[in-house]
């Protein structure tokens, strides 16, 4: 494994732990505190199901890129 393939992993598990302390600061500062608690059905309850689930897709969506990303960075020529 050479440098090149260090500094790729460290961008991965970089880009992971901000997107998670991104995403946590955006659970519970803003989508939390919209409204009544989850259990009541109410459209604040319904849009905070649907942030959580968008914030859960996009973080998979992201680490998906990278990977991607990463692979084809990784791949030599033949």
């Amino acid at each position: 494994m050479n440098s090149k393939n260090v500094y790729g992993l460290m961008l991965i598990v970089t880009v992971a732990w901000l997107l998670i302390l991104a995403e946590s600061y955006l659970f519970i500062a803003v989508i939390r505190p919209l409204g009544p608690p989850i259990h009541s059905f109410v459209p604040s309850s319904a849009l905070k199901v649907i942030l959580t689930a968008g914030l859960a897709i996009l973080w998979v969506a992201v680490m998906f890129a990278l990977d991607l990303l990463y692979t084809k960075w990784r791949k030599t020529p033949i």
